[in-house]
């Protein structure tokens, strides 16, 4: 937004309400912090750009290396924010939704019928040994799909939105999708230093904007918030 001098600040949207549901809290607070977080660097940016530019006295110029590195640091929060959020969500929600929702329940089962057609690892063994196998099975299958960060919007589907059973009329793979230029430039963050060619000798850096990056933000923070609600959605649709 603007300031009425030619200094223009960003902001992210607001998330809107929290979905109803107690136990999608956890999950929804660990949303609502990594979206503070991220607002609090923006502000820092600008405070950054309002000193910067008071000192030439006027508004205008190419960002510089500090403020480029704040850009980069708001899409490595949001990225953190969303992995919290949603392995959150997962290890609350999936036991329910696997008791008591059918597209839930047919992806535990597809994990268990591929782990037993590959012959059962140590783990899986031993939960099928246990006194308590069936809940013993579940938690390796929410281990398993919360262990790694999320790479790409294809983690967001096969172990968020699929796990969870969120119907594709709700989050759908198109919608999932068009994060996938905000998980590429996280990964050449996180992986490269946000280097153009990382194998090559040269050191210069892709280049951040300031709408392009709080674009992508509002999007992550806009699936998540999806996610929730649709998980949300089936607890309490449950019998």
């Amino acid at each position: 937004m603007g300031n009425g001098e030619g200094f223009t600040e960003i902001s992210l949207r607001d998330l809107g309400p929290k979905p109803r549901g107690q136990i999608i809290t956890p999950a929804w607070q660990y949303l609502k912090a990594a979206h503070s977080s991220v607002q609090g660097i923006f502000d820092g940016l600008s405070v950054v750009r309002r000193t910067r530019a008071e000192a030439r006295e006027e508004f205008r110029g190419r960002l510089g290396t500090d403020e480029q590195n704040l850009l980069r640091a708001a899409l490595v929060f949001t990225s953190s924010g969303l992995d919290a959020c949603c392995k959150r969500l997962v290890r609350d929600t999936a036991s329910v939704l696997i008791e008591g929702n059918a597209d839930a329940a047919r992806k535990f089962d597809e994990y268990l019928a591929h782990e037993l057609a590959v012959g059962p690892s140590d783990p899986v063994a031993t939960a099928i040994r246990s006194k308590t196998p069936r809940d013993e099975l579940i938690k390796l299958y929410v281990a398993a799909r919360t262990k790694a960060s999320m790479q790409g919007s294809e983690d967001l589907r096969k172990r968020v939105r699929d796990t969870l059973g969120i119907p594709n009329a709700k989050v759908s793979k198109q919608r999932l999708a068009l994060l996938d230029p905000f998980f590429t430039a996280r990964n050449d963050i996180v992986h490269d230093m946000d280097y153009e060619d990382p194998s090559s000798t040269g050191a210069k850096r892709h280049t951040r904007v300031m709408e392009s990056v709080r674009g992508q933000c509002d999007e992550v923070f806009a699936v998540a918030s999806e996610l929730i609600a649709g998980t949300a959605a089936n607890v309490r649709a449950l019998p």
